[in-house]
């Protein structure tokens, strides 16, 4: 099959080849075009085209295998792209399939049977086809028809499967099974409905079946929208079951039913329609109590929902509800597990079903027919019901008239079995309601006569003949406990008589009669009573353990014996079924052997002659191409002479490559495309020398007309410029005549300002000053406090460092001391040891295995001893040695802080030319210092920091002087920090650290609200050169109000 570059040639080739009749050949082209990789990924409005079509071939020629593998390629074409799009295609998919079935059903004669749409034939076909040699035109109609049919069920089942898991095609999923369900209904097809309703049941189940969170393109089972279409559908499904009598799988849709309404809330209507199918279900199941309880539940829910109901429909409900009511078999006792027997067969176990049903409608508890007949009576339904229906209900469940029961009752029957009332939707209930009411006219006979003669019976119970009277009475006295006979010779009815009871009819009055003897004997005689239970009781309490014991080691081997059998029996089981699976797999195993292998030759002689085929194929499309691309460019070439085995191109057909050899073919090509080749040279060379004169010449012509453009336009920028220049000097003149005006207008009021700006001036000078002298007052009283501080806290430091030298000393001598009290007990100790080791060497020889023990152990003891006595004289020995070695570092370190004061105080120093400050006793402590640090190396003072921050790495960092006084910065370190090197310090803290240790480095700020803003502290490089000399040289003793 040839391959097309574009998807619209492939489209554009399957119209030809349908045009032609060749379909099949149409379909296998589109096809490959949608199996092809080049398109798997790209969807455009051309494959939406070319699906569509594909599809309806698909139909025309009934290929659901091809259909199917096309949807899903599709599928995944626009899952990305264009989801909708395959919404599109599936409802024309769908249309046409169903269209196909109507116009077959609608060339069919007559109705046929068709049995099975998942068989390809049905029996009776295949064995008219043994029997006949040829088929009729009615079988040929018939096979049509049921291969239609397959399709349209095929069609259906593919759809649900491509659509089930996407979110944004749910509405189609819901749509298309929908119309399944129609075609089901409408085709009385109860087994592929079945299989339809499984199908939908698997699909919802596998959605629930992922956790943790959804895609977004998938379908999520507890969102209220999807919840309330699935409800929808459910719903449909459910109405469906019904009138194809699926009776089972109603219940089981009604389940499904139930569980979704759990997650939503569902529409009135869709409440509305499952009370009343559900109904409908216990109805057909016999269940007249839970059928009762259903069109209660229609009635109370639809009444409360819907406002605008009608006075007919609420008392059709109605009615319906009370004779559904009355229906429910009256209860024969008062245990609870009897009770449920609401069918009139026995069940193995009705009160597990009872709560089963109970579920469905969401109540707690199992309804019965006094719950049910109260809810009517106390919700004021029953007044709603028509007057047949109520006066039935008072006549049966309130009046006791044995004798006239029937008679009243028959009136109100007769006219509900005429059918006039709500278009006779309440006749059904009427041979339910007569065996009621006979089981009631038997019950209050019983309870008032003993016997009655035949005639009077019939003349009582005239609802019905006596034969079915007859059964009735049998049914009474089997399964509602009363005792009945006929006597038939006397033709009497005997009530109360004896009869033979089974154990389940006798079980319950045994019960009560024990129950009634009991409470008698305790009125008797209630000590005895007491006294026997008394001792009872002891019996049971002395015995109690054993009894306990016996019956356990009963029941366990019991259970032993069972679980023993039951193993057996199943080991049995499963070696036969083993042997048969193993037989019959072998069996298989052959003949699927057989089938694979001639399937295979088949599939590999299929394959060989399709592609032989597609090879020809394709060597002859391109023979074609080839021929028709040649005779178009011969056209436009004017070379049509070109001959292929002695025929010219034009004269060659289609029909005529069938005989040509395809070499001689593609050399004809290669000559034509050389003499093109040549031609287009030649047209260029001759285009080419055309175009170079016809630029020489212009350029020749142009040449004098540019000369005069460039006069023309130079003598016009020339022109330009003056004008320009001579209109700016205009506006500069008038400007500066402005500006000669204002001054002399502003001139006039210089003097004033300046004898006022002054008198502000010397009125802020005074107060400066006054305010500066204040203030080297208070720097000289803080200054002399803080140089009596240091040396206070100086002298503390000394007494510290001495008492702490004391201290080490004393300790160093109780160390010493406790060290020669260790060896002197050590030594006492080991001559102890040896004495003791020579007296008990000459101890008897009896006791030597006992002795030698003891010293071993005692060695070990010794050995323990001497190790920790070692260790703590090593942890000793180290605390001496950090001691001695603490006091070395302290006086070393002493010994380099003295010698650094002394060097730093025989430093000579220059000074500047001032005026001579006070000078304090200490040396360079002076806050009125105003040397000038000596110039020196940056690199060198950087080493020397460096090397004194290393000797004080070295001792430890744990000085004694470490106090207030070695915290205060030296004159060459910052107030704050330790010194940096030249090149790490800011430029404005470069003077600060070149200077002493001033105390008030760190209280410089803003100038204060007395201070003159004149006179305000200026940016270093706005200083003058003398102080910026004397800020440097470490003028920071407070004697500037600029500092």
């Amino acid at each position: 099959m040839a391959t097309f570059q574009k998807p619209e040639n492939a489209l554009k080739r399957a119209e030809e080849l349908i045009e032609v009749g060749k379909v099949q050949d149409a379909l296998d082209t589109l096809h490959a075009t949608m199996q092809n990789r080049k398109f798997k990924n790209m969807w455009t409005t051309t494959i939406e085209q070319i699906m569509i079509k594909h599809l309806e071939l698909c139909v025309q020629l009934k290929k659901m295998r091809t259909a199917r593998e096309g949807l899903y390629q599709y599928r995944t074409m626009c899952q990305a792209a264009n989801i909708g799009s395959l919404e599109l295609v599936v409802q024309k998919f769908r249309k046409a399939a169903e269209q196909k079935v109507s116009e077959a059903k609608a060339l069919q004669d007559s109705a046929v049977d068709i049995e099975d749409l998942e068989e390809m034939e049905s029996p009776q076909m295949i064995l008219l086809k043994a029997i006949q040699a040829h088929d009729t035109r009615q079988q040929s109609e018939d096979r049509d028809l049921h291969m239609h049919f397959r399709f349209l069920w095929d069609t259906y089942k593919v759809i649900l499967d491509v659509l089930k898991s996407n979110v944004r095609l749910e509405e189609v999923y819901h749509e298309t099974a929908k119309h399944a369900f129609e075609f089901c209904r409408s085709n009385k097809r109860p087994q592929e409905f079945k299989r339809l309703c499984e199908t939908l049941r698997k699909n919802w189940q596998d959605l629930q079946k992922h956790t943790g969170k959804v895609p977004v393109q998938q379908v999520d089972p507890r969102n209220v929208d999807t919840v309330s279409r699935t409800l929808e559908t459910r719903c449909k499904q459910l109405q469906i079951c019904t009138e194809l009598d699926l009776w089972r799988e109603s219940y089981l849709t009604a389940t499904e039913i139930y569980e979704l309404m759990s997650k939503a809330r569902p529409k009135p209507n869709l409440r509305s329609m499952y009370y009343e199918y559900l109904g409908k279900i216990f109805w057909k199941s016999e269940n007249h109590l839970f059928h009762a309880f259903a069109c209660l539940k229609n009635l109370q829910f639809v009444k409360a929902a819907k406002s605008n109901i009608t006075k007919e429909e609420l008392q059709s409900l109605a009615s319906k509800a009370v004779l559904a009511t009355l229906c429910v078999p009256f209860q024969r006792t008062t245990d609870v597990h009897a009770t449920l027997e609401l069918t009139t067969e026995g069940a193995s176990s009705p009160y597990e079903k009872a709560k089963k049903h109970a579920l469905l409608f969401n109540v707690p508890s199992v309804p019965t027919r006094d719950t049910i007949s109260a809810n009517l009576v106390e919700k004021s339904l029953l007044h709603l019901a028509a007057e047949p229906c109520r006066k039935l209900f008072d006549l049966i469940q309130s009046d006791f008239t044995p004798l006239s029961l029937c008679q009243d009752a028959k009136p109100f029957l007769d006219e509900i079995a005429k059918g006039e009332l709500f278009d006779g939707q309440l006749v059904t209930y009427i041979t339910p309601l007569k065996q009621i009411i006979f089981f009631r006219l038997m019950k209050q006979l019983s309870e008032v006569y003993s016997n009655m003669t035949i005639e009077n019976f019939e003349a009582a119970a005239s609802i019905v003949p006596f034969s079915i009277a007859e059964k009735w009475m049998a049914n009474a006295a089997r399964h509602h406990g009363i005792n009945i006979q006929i006597n038939y010779s006397h033709k009497t009815i005997v009530f109360g008589a004896p009869r033979k009871m089974d154990m389940k009819s006798m079980r319950q009055p045994l019960i009560e009669i024990g129950h009634k003897l009991q409470q008698a004997m305790q009125r008797v005689a209630p000590e005895e009573q007491h006294k026997k239970e008394k001792l009872e009781k002891q019996q049971i309490s002395q015995n109690i353990v054993r009894r306990i014991e016996e019956e356990t080691k009963l029941i366990r081997q019991r259970k032993d014996e069972i679980e023993r059998r039951k193993e057996e029996s199943e080991r049995r089981k499963d070696i036969e079924e083993q042997k048969a699976i193993a037989a019959q797999r072998k069996q298989e195993m052959l003949e699927a052997a057989a089938e694979r292998e001639r399937q295979e030759k088949e599939r590999i002689q299929r394959h060989r002659e399709r592609e032989e085929q597609l090879k020809k194929e394709a060597e002859l499309l391109k023979n074609k191409e080839m021929l028709e691309e040649m005779k178009k460019q011969a056209d436009m070439t004017k070379t049509s002479n070109l001959k292929i085995e002695g025929k010219k191109l034009i004269d060659i057909d289609i029909d005529d490559m069938a005989g040509f050899d395809p070499n001689k073919i593609i050399a004809a090509r290669e000559a034509q495309r050389q003499r093109e080749r040549q031609e287009k040279i030649r047209l260029r060379k001759l285009e080419s020398k055309r175009v170079d004169h016809l630029a020489r010449a212009l350029r020749e012509e142009e040449q004098e007309y540019l000369e005069e453009w460039a006069d023309d336009i130079v003598a016009e920028d020339e022109s330009y410029v003056e004008k320009a220049q001579d209109k700016e000097i205009e506006e500069q003149r008038v400007k500066h005549d402005e500006g000669l005006e204002e001054r002399a207008t502003l001139i006039s009021y210089k003097a004033p300002t300046d004898v006022w700006a002054e008198g502000l001036l010397e009125a802020r000078r005074a107060a400066h000053k006054e305010a500066e002298r204040e203030r080297e007052k208070r720097c000289l009283q803080k200054a002399i406090d803080l140089k009596i501080q240091r040396a206070r806290q100086r002298a503390k430091e000394a007494a510290a460092s001495e008492a702490e030298k004391k201290k080490l000393k004393r300790e160093r001598d109780e160390a010493e001391t406790k060290k020669k009290e260790q060896e002197e007990e050590e030594e006492e100790h080991r001559e102890m040891e040896e004495e003791r080791s020579r007296r008990q060497e000459e101890e008897v020889e009896e006791r030597r295995v006992t002795e030698e023990q003891e010293k071993e152990e005692r060695a070990l003891r010794t050995e323990q001893r001497k190790k920790d006595r070692e260790a703590d004289q090593e942890k000793l020995n180290q605390q001496t040695d950090r001691q001695r070695q603490k006091e070395v570092e302290i006086e070393a370190r002493q010994k380099s802080e003295a010698e650094e004061r002394s060097s730093a105080r025989a430093a000579p120093r220059k000074e500047e030319p001032r005026k001579e400050e006070p000078k304090d006793d200490d040396d360079g402590d002076n806050w009125r210092s105003v040397r000038k640090a000596p110039a020196r190396d940056d690199k060198r003072d950087d080493k020397r920091e460096d090397k004194r921050d290393d000797k004080r790495d070295d001792k430890g960092g744990d000085d004694w002087r470490s106090g207030p006084r070695s915290a205060a910065p030296t004159r060459d370190e910052a107030p704050s920090e330790r010194p940096k090197p030249a090149w790490a310090k800011p430029r404005e803290e470069k003077g600060r650290d070149e200077g002493g240790d001033d105390w008030r480095s760190a209280q410089r700020s803003a100038p204060t609200r007395d201070e003159a803003p004149s006179e305000r502290p200026k940016p270093a490089w706005a200083k003058p050169r003398e102080d910026k000399g004397r800020d440097e040289g470490g003028d920071k003793g407070g004697d500037d109000w600029r500092s």
